[in-house]
């Protein structure tokens, strides 16, 4: 099964082959995270049907439902973008600086 994900789904998924079982905490504390990025990634993957959260008791784990899994990076997603910052030009100063 080959599933297109981030950068950050692609972390999680890494993990997980290697790191069974695993809670959300654990992995929260392994990628060092806030709760809601986490949240919002495994939501990510559960609705790609990769992944399913088994909540216990006091713990919520994490299974990886298709262990055989390939997952490609979709390169336009991954990482914040940001608007180029536009160049500054020097003020028009008598100062020795911008001699």
């Amino acid at each position: 099964m080959t599933v297109q994900v981030d950068a950050l789904q692609a972390r999680i998924l890494a993990i997980l082959k290697d790191w069974y079982p695993i809670t959300v905490e654990e992995l929260r504390d392994e990628l060092s995270l806030p709760s809601g990025v986490l949240e919002r990634s495994l939501k990510g993957l559960m609705v790609k049907g990769v992944v399913a959260l088994e909540p216990l008791s006091d713990k919520t784990y994490i299974r990886l439902l298709v262990p055989e899994i390939v997952f490609e990076v979709d390169k336009k997603s991954s990482g914040k973008r940001r608007k180029p910052r536009p160049l500054r030009e020097p003020a028009a100063d008598d100062s020795i600086m911008y001699r």
